[in-house]
């Protein structure tokens, strides 16, 4: 009896330690294909469902990671501003036991997955969703995650489904071939040791900044550098570590890369750079880039982006309000985070349990356009 009291006390604990009820979901797209999908709802009536289109790769309702499910933390962070939170297993893919990801690929499902596809996903399971009474009214808002920008923007514009809202983090601006390339160039590369090591601003580090005795500097060059000497990574010789010196030891990567692309080398593709396929790749190339896709939407657009973001440049963001200007177009709200990343700096709740200014943001523009 005592143990069945304890096992109570600690169920009632955890079923407290977040303030959503979930919902597990088992939904039949076009094909054929059955995936599980959760809808996290909060303790009100539901006015409006925040729709998560994630990142790049396998991913699942959860999101496992080793002491924490990503996706628990942001629909906690959505539930306790009063909008419900979906998020749902790609193709192929369901939670797994295997650290890092905790995800298992059924890779003949999997491969399927491209961003055309994802949309007709998403458009079906926002039409299960609404076959629901409780939801029939419900304001549909979608929140992509960097390649769920892409995503996002596409489901908008197709209008299949109706959606209210685009909630962008991580806003990819061009065309995935693009970010690639820069990404590979090393650009990413230079903003997080720049972050770190660059003290004049001058986007370079110099032979000073790099050999610093400073903890921070001592344990990131381990970490980014492998304490390789400042002369070995000067490699163009003009006196600092610039992104032309990451750009000469990167791109041969990227011409291999794009080779195996090219050969259709899955296996080399997931064990050089990631489990992505090359059908994913090429079906990107083809897209139009958000930079004129999102042009021609009506709907409110809110971009939520990190300035020291290493995925995807800030500068797309910036270009888009332009571009939004010149043509007189009013829908586009932009949120640029300082010294934030490409997680909108998620390692604070980790970490101090205390949201980024960047989390705060989306969560409460969240709220108002349910209003």
């Amino acid at each position: 009896m005592k143990r069945v009291i304890i096992s109570l006390f600690v169920f009632l604990l955890s079923s407290n330690a977040f303030a959503f009820i979930p919902e597990i979901k088992t939904i039949p797209l076009n094909d054929g294909e059955v995936i599980e999908a959760r809808l996290c709802l909060p303790d009100n009536k539901v006015k409006t469902i925040v729709f998560c289109i994630a990142g790049t790769g396998p991913t699942t309702y959860l999101t496992k990671r080793t002491t924490f499910n990503y996706f628990d933390e942001l629909a906690n962070g959505f539930c306790e501003e009063g909008t419900a939170f979906f998020t749902y297993n790609r193709r192929g893919c369901k939670t797994g036991e295997t650290p890092p990801l905790f995800v298992e690929v059924d890779s003949a499902k999997y491969a399927k997955y491209t961003p055309v596809q994802e949309a007709e996903d998403v458009e079906t399971m926002i039409s299960f969703l609404q076959k629901d009474q409780r939801f029939t009214e419900c304001k549909i808002l979608l929140y992509g995650i960097s390649e769920g920008t892409i995503i996002a923007a596409l489901v908008a514009e197709r209008k299949v489904v109706h959606i209210d809202a685009l909630l962008l983090h991580g806003y990819a601006h061009e065309n995935m071939y693009d970010i690639i390339l820069w990404q590979n160039k090393g650009h990413g590369v230079m903003i997080m040791a720049n972050s770190v090591f660059d003290k004049d601003g001058d986007k370079a580090i110099s032979k000073e900044e790099y050999e610093t005795e400073e903890e921070t500097v001592i344990r990131h060059k381990t970490y980014m550098f492998q304490n390789m000497p400042f002369d070995s990574l000067d490699i163009v010789k003009n006196g600092v570590i610039d992104i032309h010196d990451i750009e000469k030891m990167r791109m041969p990567f990227h011409g291999e890369l794009i080779k195996r692309i090219t050969n259709n080398d899955w296996l080399w593709i997931r064990s050089n750079y990631f489990n992505i396929t090359p059908q994913w790749f090429k079906s990107h190339f083809k897209l139009e880039p958000n930079k004129t896709r999102l042009l021609r939407l009506h709907i409110p657009i809110h971009i939520f982006h990190g300035k020291e973001d290493a995925n995807v440049p800030v500068e797309g963001v910036y270009d888009l309000q332009e571009r939004f200007e010149v043509c007189n177009k009013t829908n586009l709200n932009i949120h640029i985070l300082e010294n934030h990343n490409h997680d909108l700096n998620f390692q604070d709740w980790l970490i101090h349990k205390k949201w980024s200014e960047g989390f705060r943001l989306l969560f409460s523009v969240a709220k108002e356009l349910s209003l």
